[in-house]
This record gives C-alpha cells, sequence and structure tokens, in this order.
C-alpha cells in the first residue's frame, strides 16, 4: 500500500461522497432559495439515492413543509376560532413556532439526514 504524500485527493461534486451533502442542501436550503422548485429537486434526489431508509427519506420529504405550513396555520385557525380577526397570541405562536422549526427541526434534520446518507 502506497501513501499520497500530497494527502487525500479533493472532493469533485461527481464524487459520490458528495451526492448525500447536495441531497441535504437541496432539501433544507432549496426551498428557500428557489420556492418548491429547489425543495421538489432535494426531494427528487432523495428518493433516488440509496444512502437512507424509506423512514428518513418519509422525514425528508415532510420536513420542509411542515416548518413553512404549521407556522403559517396558527394565525389561520385563530381566525376560523376567533370571534373578529386572529387574537394576538395565535400570530405570536405562528412566530414561536417557526423560530423553533427553523432553528431547531431543521438542522436537527440536516444533521440526521447527512450522517445517514454517510453510512
Amino acid at each position: 500500500m502506497t501513501v499520497d504524500p500530497n494527502g487525500p485527493a479533493p472532493r469533485s461534486a461527481g464524487d459520490p461522497d458528495a451526492y448525500p451533502v447536495l441531497t441535504v442542501l437541496m432539501l433544507m436550503l432549496g426551498g428557500f432559495v428557489l420556492p418548491f422548485v429547489g425543495w421538489l429537486a432535494g426531494v427528487v434526489m432523495l428518493w433516488t439515492g440509496r444512502a437512507w431508509t424509506v423512514g428518513e427519506k418519509w422525514l425528508g420529504t415532510l420536513v420542509w413543509p411542515a416548518v413553512v405550513i404549521v407556522p403559517a396555520s396558527a394565525p389561520v385557525f385563530g381566525v376560523l376560532i376567533g370571534p373578529a380577526g386572529a387574537p394576538a397570541w395565535t400570530i405570536g405562536v405562528g412566530l414561536v413556532l417557526a423560530a423553533v422549526a427553523v432553528l431547531v427541526v431543521l438542522p436537527w434534520t440536516f444533521v440526521r439526514l447527512l450522517r445517514a446518507g454517510r453510512r
């Protein structure tokens, strides 16, 4: 066995090890950069990849819509339930849910899928 004095070769975009990273980036950020189209590209990459289980594929597929829909639905439910317009607390709940989703749920999913993709 010979040792390369220059160290390991840098990874290129065509490298199979880069595929999980690109897939997870598309899933987590693609929907914000290119609404819907970026997320959809990430979902296609996720489901065609072999690195993830079916449960992880569903997690990756549903997390971005949940991050967008759940916080946005809190004021809508407040309007439907409340007497004349959304009570102020429903808007606050929506903002808190949005912050938790973006700061906790997305990074946790990102790390989980990335670790699973590198197995």
